[in-house]
């Protein structure tokens, strides 16, 4: 049986920013003077996103903000888009600090029985407007920003382990991400609850469990490890 509990923030418990990142996608394809489709915009800007992430940890951090300002631009500009990013963005930071919650995670924390800790790649800011926002009790958060690097980095589980006191096989990590949550997670020896609701294949990944939403955490904290679902 687990320990505790390592939890991911944006997409776990809180909704996604799907709605803008689409809204953001559609405006640049609009200005686009090449012709780019939304789904071109999107495949630029992960691009430049998921690079700086990767390239950003010690004393090459940057704060998800500015990854997000850059990465926008880059895709702008591969896509010969003259567009406002500072504008385009602003939506989006606002939703990052007073997200919307999903369905059955304010109960899930409230009676959870484990001690649980936060692991989200987020700046600090956002994330403590986001909880404050909510009303929700969560003393213990590792952010991106605090570990000056991202998941599936191994920095921010490690921090989290040391906040619960615990060894990497007495956690379980729950998160919605297969790169940032499953693939860093099991790399630092962690199982895994992926949040998988529209049935996404895992790939190379394997979860220990595949959940559809944090409400079916609970029967896991009391299941053998050797059973995964």
């Amino acid at each position: 049986m687990y320990r505790a509990l390592l939890v991911d923030f944006y997409g776990t418990l809180v909704a996604e920013d799907d709605a803008l990142i689409a809204r953001i996608a559609d405006g640049i394809a609009r200005a686009s003077q090449s012709g780019a489709s939304p789904s071109d915009v999107r495949a630029h800007w992960n691009r430049h996103f998921r690079r700086l992430c990767t390239e950003s940890f010690g004393d090459r951090f940057a704060k998800q903000r500015e990854i997000e300002l850059e990465s926008l631009r880059g895709a702008a500009r591969d896509c010969g888009a003259k567009v406002d990013v500072e504008a385009l963005s602003a939506e989006l930071f606002a939703y990052w600090a007073a997200p919307a919650p999903l369905a059955g995670a304010a109960e899930f924390l409230r009676d959870c029985p484990l001690p649980l800790c936060i692991v989200s790649n987020i700046d600090d800011a956002e994330l403590a407007a986001a909880i404050c926002g909510l009303g929700w009790d969560l003393p213990r958060v590792v952010t991106s920003e605090g570990c000056r690097a991202y998941k599936p980095r191994g920095e921010m589980f490690r921090t989290a382990l040391e906040l619960l006191g615990c060894e990497p096989s007495e956690v379980l990590h729950v998160g919605d991400s297969l790169g940032s949550d499953v693939g860093g997670a099991l790399a630092a020896g962690i199982d895994v609850a992926w949040l998988n609701p529209t049935g996404r294949a895992p790939g190379e990944h394997q979860p220990r469990y595949v959940i559809n939403s944090v409400r079916d955490v609970p029967p896991l904290l009391t299941s053998p490890r050797s059973t995964p679902r």
